[in-house]
């Protein structure tokens, strides 16, 4: 069977798998896979290349719900790739769509799920939205929009959005990328950029929990963020998979104590937001004739009555612990909205030189140019975190450098002859053991120095990299990054209780799932340099 080896056609099958969302684990191994496939002339060989595709998938991913999506990027990746090559009648199939018979690629016949498996897939989340829907969970709305308004008025870009995804119930990167608000009222405002619209892209009026005046201003102000402006050249998919994860920590950050997750659920998510807003909304502004599942498709924007009931898992209750009536501040809907501060003119009063620097800098209004010299001090902010995390890691290599140069004085001064039989010695001190000399070496104490080793490689290689790139330091990956058994990494956590609050306050800001789909660690982290070159 014909394989592809070279690294280069691997490189360029990459242009088919980017935007899907695919962890950079599953899209390397899905470019490899895409590699063999182009260069496959025969049936078999194809049916052979998708099972032995199909079999590595489903180590990967045993989650029935994951194994579904990333699936459906596979399937999108081989359609894109078949539009590129020529279709033979070997390597393809005859099929009816609605354009017309059309031939696909063969491998689209086996890189597929039956309807028995999705039948079984959806009958666990049918299962899951029935309970919820039968068992809501009451919030009072006032002390979730009052988080809210708190969050809106931070200067951290994450609570920002997560507290204008409360008071509007947009996703995320509606609000972060795609979206547009227009003040229409005091509590109204005109919403477009909804993303799954299915081509229906016209802008609507939304309720706003909060006064649009103070939305508006929010909404300029994250866009106005240096890490969300960097968002606005990127794919639509590659932002969710960029931020969604960070901002549902913000938002269990913020608005844990007002809000619990429904039945079933762990943790608090952007999709819950919108629940929580649906529910408030239709108090707030509602109409008593109006059932809750229509306001929902109205003010969410959906086109089918059956996803809205996957936002009926909560419901509103006042003080004293009862329902909520419906439209208690319908009444001022009517009344006009305050202006935004940030429509106001941004003017400058700066004298003499300086004006002239001012006046030279940048492009665009005074209001322009404050963006301007504000991104540059965010970047200049950065930059110095950087330059001092270098300086540590270089006061480090010059530290070990010197330990490794001592060590190879000693050695060269003690010019003794060889014993033909003499066991090992074991050192002193295994911090000054090369990678090498540790690589491998089973002698007492070796153990914790590749434990700790292998900690300090995972801080390292995490430096600088997008987070959902970044591995949380978790036992299993440094049980399996050091080569030591599972009872020796537990009992070097017993015997060093400051590296385990270390390591709990590192991985405090990852999900569960951190890991999930990074593969062997030993495949992309290495331990230190300065300790000398070795191989695994």
């Amino acid at each position: 069977m014909p394989t592809i080896t070279k690294a280069q056609p691997v490189d360029e099958m990459k242009r088919y798998t980017n935007g899907l969302r695919m962890p950079r684990t599953l899209e390397n191994h899905a470019a490899l896979f895409l590699a063999k496939l182009s260069q496959a002339t025969k049936a078999s060989t194809i049916e052979h290349l998708c099972k032995d595709e199909i079999a590595w998938f489903e180590e990967q991913y045993t989650n029935d719900n994951t194994r579904a999506a990333h699936m459906t990027r596979y399937r999108k990746a081989i359609a894109q790739l078949a539009a590129d090559i020529e279709l033979t009648d070997e390597i393809s199939y005859p099929q009816k769509t609605k354009d017309g018979v059309v031939r696909q690629h063969r491998a689209l016949v086996f890189m597929n799920y039956d309807s028995g498996f999705h039948e079984q897939r959806q009958s666990a989340t049918k299962a899951k939205t029935k309970q919820q829907r039968r068992n809501r969970v009451p919030f009072k709305p006032f002390p979730l929009i009052e988080a809210a308004e708190a969050a809106i008025g931070s200067t951290d870009y994450r609570e920002i959005a997560a507290g204008i995804i409360a008071v509007t119930g947009r996703r995320p990167t509606e609000i972060l990328k795609s979206g547009e608000f227009k003040i229409v009222s005091k509590y109204q405002v005109e919403f477009s950029g909804q993303l799954k619209a299915k081509g229906q892209t016209e802008a609507y009026q939304i309720y706003s929990l909060v006064p649009a005046n103070l939305l508006i201003d929010a909404f300029t102000t994250l866009r106005r963020d240096a890490d969300v402006r960097e968002l606005q050249e990127l794919e639509n998919t590659k932002v969710d998979s960029q931020r969604n994860s960070t901002l549902n920590r913000a938002i269990g950050r913020i608005f844990s104590e007002v809000l619990q997750p429904p039945v079933g659920e762990k943790f608090l998510s952007a999709k819950n937001l919108r629940a929580a807003y649906t529910n408030a909304a239709y108090h707030l502004f509602g109409l008593p004739s109006e059932s809750i599942g229509s306001f929902a498709e109205d003010y969410l924007g959906h086109q089918s009555s059956g996803i809205v009931a996957n936002y009926e898992d909560y419901y509103c209750i006042d003080d004293r612990g009862q329902p909520l009536a419906i439209g208690i501040l319908r009444h001022e809907l009517s009344q006009q909205a305050d202006e935004p501060l940030s429509d106001k003119r941004a003017t400058i009063h700066i004298d003499g030189l300086l004006k002239e620097r001012f006046d030279a800098f940048g492009s665009g209004t005074h209001k322009d140019k404050l963006a301007q010299l504000l991104d540059l001090a965010d970047r200049y902010k950065s930059l110095e975190r950087q330059l001092f995390n270098a300086n540590q890691r270089l006061d480090l290599a010059r530290k070990h450098i010197d330990l490794l140069k001592e060590k190879q004085a000693e050695q060269t001064a003690e010019v003794k002859p060889k014993p033909k039989k003499e066991h090992k010695p074991i050192p002193d001190d295994w911090t000054k053991a090369t990678n090498d000399e540790l690589n491998g070496d089973r002698s007492p104490g070796s153990a914790d120095e590749k434990i700790r080793r292998s900690i300090e490689a995972f801080q390292e290689h995490n430096t600088g990299l997008p987070e959902s790139e970044q591995w949380a330091i978790t036992p299993s990956v440094i049980q399996q990054l050091s080569g030591s058994h599972s009872n020796r990494v537990k009992d070097y956590l017993k015997r060093h209780p400051e590296t385990v609050k270390m390591l709990e306050q590192y991985n405090s800001g990852f999900g569960y799932h951190q890991n999930r789909g990074k593969g062997n660690p030993r495949d992309w982290v290495r331990w230190l340099v300065v300790y000398g070159e070795y191989e695994w």
